[in-house]
């Protein structure tokens, strides 16, 4: 399947039309967009997004549903959209239309018998907010569906699932932050992107359906005192996942005030500095500025990582009790099982003795007394319990634990997230933060004396007014922390009542008939288990190789010559229990784990990108591409890397949009033989335009 050609009509920078042929054939599958930041890539990402999926955008990526809460909801995000020269003229409709061609289609009556194509089309008004999807033979030129649903299940079911979107059009550098995700939300992130490029979340739908069924029959024959808890608790539930929701409203409108705020703040920075050289400072104010934003980036960066790992701080703390129960736990379920055995063979002693000796046929003429039948039979007792004893097994304990599958899950699950992080990881975050903090205040002091030396009113005036957006900028951050901290105590009590939930709904008596339903039911989910087991474990092994290989092609800790490191020895992919999806284990030469926290930046979208590419490539069929930022942040090897070893062979069709800082013209040369197109975006400071070559004039006309 390849986006052979996409029209943006005045959406956001792209004013009128805009025609862009991203053709590809088997040599050369690259389309190379260039533009600097803010020329128009990251909403050429959007325009297709949207057009493919609507109101729907917000499901796809964590970024566009930020983006969509600082405008309070879809219809004035997209109210936004309207290109602004456009809208000077009266304009009131964009869209974007993208040519979809080499896929198979379904049987249509509407469509030519040898159609491969569609043309999809999405158009949006501004004033009526009046929204259009169409998808049209182009060969007939005729509308192919009638009804809205049925446009978009095309879409789902033929061009791009909504779910697999986001491992199709996505951002190379903010999508490295996956690597630090826990082991439970990366096996989620790896189960769902294998699910939706190969289809087996369908099924995983299916299994949620039957455990939605299995729960209404037993909700049904509960008391109603037990149909009221049930009730409370799922109204709890819904009522938290709105709260969550309204605290992260809340926090994208005051992420888009500090947006505002930190643009004043730079216009004052500005002006402050072109006054500041007229005085005789040895320092140049504008480098200062620069070096202390960058350091509050890496500040808030570090803060919230330290925040993630200080969650886990009183497990670790608990780690050694929380060993001791998982034992006792272990001891206790094997004692269970003892006694269970014990119980079943002294059953089946009584049994055959009672056979033996009380059941005919019997000896002719026995004359054995009733006290030698009796010997017999203690004895036959006695030497059965020998034989067939498992008591060696049981071990004597002073109390039991009264815990539930799910609390024992839990005490697993925190012993797994301590056992993830290593010891080392807290004192490195601490010392980072140390350092820069240390530097930060090294440089607001040179700032502030640098400052100081100022006289003029204005710049006075400028001093205050920034003073002022930055105490804002503090309060909003700390509002926005708090929120946070709101949102994982809400999350956490949606877990608790879920677990509730699971007691309550254990509690509840059900008819033979309700007992017929769900355990046919449970048989079909068993089933259904069992086959996407079956699945994941058919594509484990090439899962492991698929990301080896490119690891070892793209890591220069990996392919330097004469490094005795090895650095990463070995991929293993292990199923989760209980549909947790899927776990990635890097292994090094003495085969112990390698924390993928521990990465560097660019080390971290090295190794997700390699899992991106090994997922892709267990799809049926070939997927385009679009990369915004490829190379954001790598270091110059590792982008020389992944620029001739890893593009090229992604997919049949990959569309990167790149600033002439990642792809340089001495890259662009490098992959040239696998380069269809190349276009560069040129900014009128307000509209877009497109122009074939590349940046630095580097004309090349590709065809």
């Amino acid at each position: 399947m390849k986006f052979s050609n996409i029209k943006i009509s005045n959406f956001r920078q792209y004013y009128k039309t805009v025609d862009f042929d991203l053709s590809t054939d088997d040599d050369r599958n690259i389309v190379l967009i260039g533009g600097k930041n803010g020329y128009g890539k990251t909403n050429f990402l959007l325009s297709i997004v949207w057009c493919l999926y609507g109101e729907k955008i917000s499901q796809i990526d964590d970024n566009f549903k930020k983006e969509i809460q600082k405008e309070k909801n879809y219809s004035s995000f997209m109210g936004q959209s309207i290109n602004w020269s456009a809208q000077k003229e009266g304009i009131e409709t964009f869209s974007v239309s993208i040519l979809v061609e080499e896929i198979e289609l379904p049987e249509i009556s509407k469509l030519s018998s040898d159609a491969d194509k569609v043309l999809i089309t999405r158009s949006r008004n501004t004033i009526t907010t009046e929204e259009k999807l169409s998808i049209i033979d182009p060969i007939s030129n005729i509308e192919i569906f009638d009804d809205e649903a049925d446009k978009f299940n095309f879409i789902n079911d033929y061009i791009i699932p909504l779910d697999a979107a986001k491992f199709v059009f996505f951002d190379a550098e903010k999508i490295s932050e996956i690597a630090n995700l826990s082991i439970k939300e990366e096996g989620s992130f790896i189960n769902d992107a294998l699910g939706k490029i190969l289809g087996l979340d369908n099924y995983e739908t299916l299994i949620d359906d039957f455990e939605f069924y299995i729960n209404t029959l037993k909700k049904e024959g509960a008391s109603r005192n037990l149909q009221e808890q049930i009730i409370d608790k799922e109204k709890a539930i819904d009522l938290s996942n709105l709260e969550i929701e309204k605290f992260e409203e809340e926090n994208a409108e005051k992420l888009k005030e500090i947006d505002q705020l930190k643009k004043e703040i730079r216009n004052f920075d500005s002006l402050i500095s072109q006054n500041s050289k007229k005085g005789n400072s040895n320092f140049d104010r504008e480098t200062i500025v620069s070096e202390i934003e960058n350091l509050k980036i890496k500040e808030i960066e570090l803060s919230e990582k330290f925040n993630d790992l200080s969650e886990i701080i009183p497990f670790i703390i608990l780690s050694g009790k929380l060993q001791e129960v998982k034992e006792h736990i272990s001891m206790q379920e094997s004692n269970e099982i003892s006694k269970i055995s014990s119980s079943e063979n002294a059953e089946k002693i009584e049994n055959f003795i009672e056979l033996l000796f009380n059941k005919p046929p019997d000896p002719t003429d026995s004359t054995m007394s009733f006290r030698d039948k009796s010997f017999y039979y203690e004895k036959a007792k006695r030497l059965g319990s020998e034989l067939y004893s498992v008591e060696s097994d049981y071990k004597e304990l002073e109390f039991d634990h009264d815990l539930n599958n799910a609390e024992k899950s839990l005490i697993t699950d925190a012993i797994n997230l301590v056992n993830s992080q290593s010891n080392d990881l807290f004192h490195i975050t601490i010392d980072e933060f140390n350092i820069i903090n240390s530097r930060k205040s090294e440089l607001i002091k040179i700032l502030n004396k640098v400052d100081a030396d100022l006289e003029d009113d204005i710049i006075l005036e400028y001093l205050a007014e920034k003073e002022t957006a930055e105490h804002n900028i503090t309060i909003y951050n700390r509002k926005i922390g708090e929120n946070n901290q709101q949102v994982v105590k809400l999350k956490k009590d949606i877990s608790r009542f879920n677990q509730e939930l699971v007691t309550l709904r254990n509690k509840v008596e059900i008819n033979a008939q309700n007992k017929l339903k769900i355990k046919e039911t449970e048989k079909y989910i068993d089933t259904l288990n069992t086959f996407l087991e079956e699945q994941k474990n058919k594509h484990k092994e090439s899962l492991e190789k698929t990301i080896l290989i490119e690891l070892k092609t793209l890591m220069h800790k990996l392919s330097s010559e004469g490094n005795n490191s090895k650095f990463i020895e070995d991929v293993k992919v292990t199923i989760l229990a209980s549909g947790q999806g899927m776990k990635i284990t890097l292994l090094d030469q003495d085969d112990n784990e390698i924390r993928k926290e521990s990465l560097s930046s660019g080390e971290k979208q090295i190794y997700i990108s390699c899992l991106i590419k090994a997922i892709l490539n267990e799809s049926i069929q070939s997927l385009p591409i679009f990369i915004d930022t490829p190379l954001g942040r790598l270091d110059e090897e590792h982008r020389d890397n992944i620029t001739k070893k890893y593009y090229p062979t992604l997919s049949e069709q990959v569309v990167l949009f790149s600033t002439n800082s990642e792809i340089t013209p001495k890259r662009f040369r490098d992959i040239s033989q696998y380069i269809a197109k190349s276009y560069i975006l040129l900014n009128d400071g307000a509209n877009t335009n497109l122009k074939n070559g590349y940046f630095h004039n580097y004309e090349n006309n590709i065809n």
